[in-house]
């Protein structure tokens, strides 16, 4: 009789530890408050905290969200938090990353070394053409400079537009 009496009982306080909102899961990251309504504006960032264990729940399942927040358990927090953000960090390899990164700076550099070629090219055949209309070229020569100076403007105004959109 006795054995009934503690299965009967056991079996009570499990189903109304199981039906209780909040308690079943209470004190366990990524469980709920019960007093947290899920329409409140700070829901989802105290689910986040409480999935990430910075914070726990009261023995009741409770946030207590309206209670004043003491220096304590501020500090717990904080800890919390820290804690977390250190172990993520300390177990990250950025050498992947950072190798990456290198070879990108590498090929910008290369691009940029190119490009600045390709400009002083274009400068030096400008100039020649130039000279070459003041010491009196030909009609065709002028073109030929006209031609080239507006395709440079709009090349120039080209990138120039490319970069005010993309950067």
């Amino acid at each position: 009789m006795r054995k009934v009496l503690l299965v009967l009982a056991a079996l009570g306080m499990v189903s109304f530890w199981g039906l209780t909102p909040g308690l079943a899961d209470a004190g366990l990251p990524g469980g709920s408050f019960i007093d947290v309504p899920r329409n409140h504006p700070a829901y989802s960032a105290v689910q986040d905290l409480l999935s990430r264990g910075i914070l726990i729940p009261t023995a009741g399942g409770q946030f207590m969200g309206d209670q004043p927040l003491l220096r304590y358990d501020a500090a717990i927090w904080l800890h919390r938090a820290i804690t977390n953000i250190e172990g993520k960090i300390s177990g990250t390899d950025v050498s992947p990353r950072l190798t990456t990164l290198e070879n990108q700076v590498r090929s910008l550099s290369s691009d940029l070394n190119r490009l600045s070629s390709d400009l002083s090219t274009l400068s030096a055949r400008v100039n020649a053409l130039q000279q070459s209309l003041s010491q009196g070229g030909d009609v065709a020569q002028k073109a030929q400079l006209g031609v080239v100076l507006g395709l440079t403007g709009v090349i120039l105004g080209l990138a120039a537009l490319a970069w005010l959109i993309f950067f």
